[in-house]
């Protein structure tokens, strides 16, 4: 038991600590076992060293721990998740390294996605190692749905506003073009299938009702946004 406890601390995963949705301290079978675990060495800062980059999922959650090798042996820098209710399990894209700044250094690009019965947003944070800490240069909507103000038809709950950005990076700049139109959902909610390692079967769930097929009913335009790397700032500004 102590043996556990002390890796468990290690890990930032504290089976001493109850909280209001579930007692750790009583579950000896905790931790659960994670899934899709993946070990990748990326160069994340100017030091020789590349970082490593652990990532899993666990609990249906996304989580990625960041480490830096030092001279005592491999540090934890940060542990990140992803708010990712209405993406598809086992969310494989919330997580992306761009060259955002300068050539052979990587940023991390993490998704995060919210909404309700109505509308849905999903959103992209960049995220720089400086020293030993990360901190967020960029924020960008990757896409939005939303009902349209005043329409009042039949079919109001199909008739949506979407707005959705293709990004790239380049020369210290990202570019985001912005394709803004209405459009009319027109069928069903796709279902998909999954492996779960955890206990070794087959899963069917539905997507997210913003997965739904649609025509476009109006282009309301198409338009490009720019944002700048700003070295005194350390940020991405909007040019």
């Amino acid at each position: 038991m102590s043996v556990r406890r002390t890796m468990l601390a290690r890990l930032l995963l504290r089976p001493d600590v109850a909280t209001v949705y579930y007692d750790y301290e009583r579950d000896l079978n905790y931790p659960e076992r994670a899934d899709r675990a993946r070990l990748q060495y990326v160069q994340l800062d100017a030091s020789p060293e590349p970082e490593a980059l652990l990532m899993f999922v666990r609990f249906e959650h996304p989580i990625a721990l960041v480490f830096k090798k030092e001279s005592c042996g491999w540090h934890l820098l940060a542990a990140l998740s992803s708010w990712s209710r209405f993406e598809d399990y086992p969310y494989e894209n919330w997580l992306s390294l761009p060259e955002a700044i300068e050539p052979g250094v990587h940023q991390l690009l993490i998704r995060d996605s919210y909404g309700d019965s109505s509308s849905y947003v999903r959103k992209a944070r960049l995220l720089r190692l400086s020293g030993d800490a990360l901190t967020q240069v960029a924020e960008i909507e990757e896409e939005a749905i939303e009902p349209v103000s005043g329409y009042n038809g039949p079919d109001w709950s199909e008739v949506k506003r979407r707005r959705v950005s293709n990004i790239t990076f380049q020369n210290s700049t990202i570019r985001s073009e912005v394709t803004e139109e209405i459009i009319k959902l027109n069928g069903a909610v796709p279902r998909y299938s999954y492996w779960l390692e955890t206990d070794g079967s087959w899963h069917a769930r539905e997507s997210n009702w913003s997965r739904r097929p649609a025509t476009r009913v109006n282009l309301l335009g198409v338009s490009t946004e720019v944002w700048s790397w700003n070295s005194q700032e350390g940020r991405f500004v909007k040019s």
